[in-house]
């Protein structure tokens, strides 16, 4: 074989091997963005025992909010990592974390939501659902 013909089935073969590695390269990441959950997704913080949190639960459940807006729920009385993570959210919010409590909801952009009325609103508008100002919460008082 001459020379010429040698460089061009090198050439050629340099060719598809590139082409080859880019195209597996870009289905790679491909899957990998359609297996992964995007950062800015909608994170629900609450306390197992929070009465709060148990009303945002009830108002969740009762209006299957679940089933017309897709977020994720997290625990942050019982779990550190999950505390952990509240606690960075809110201060990608600009928040003081040690003054956050929960219900806590983080969101796209850096956005926050919390105490009870301002998430209830916010599912209910996530959920289209028309929601009535509630009267203030009452605290309950054992009797004697």
């Amino acid at each position: 074989m001459n020379a010429k013909k040698v460089w061009t089935v090198l050439g050629l073969t340099l060719v598809a091997i590139v082409g080859i590695v880019v195209w597996a390269v870009i289905e790679g990441k491909k899957e990998q963005a359609a297996n992964s959950v995007p950062d800015a997704s909608t994170i629900y913080f609450y306390g197992a025992e929070c009465p709060h949190c148990m009303r945002i639960n009830e108002f969740l459940e009762s209006n299957n909010i679940a089933s017309k807006f897709t977020f994720t729920k997290k625990e942050v009385w019982h779990s550190r990592t999950n505390s952990a993570q509240m606690k960075t959210k809110a201060e990608a919010c600009g928040l003081d974390a040690s003054k956050v409590g929960v219900p806590f909801i983080y969101t796209e952009g850096n956005k926050c939501v919390f105490g009870e009325p301002d998430v209830k609103k916010f599912f209910a508008e996530k959920a289209g659902i028309a929601v009535t100002e509630d009267a203030p919460v009452e605290t309950e008082v054992p009797t004697p």
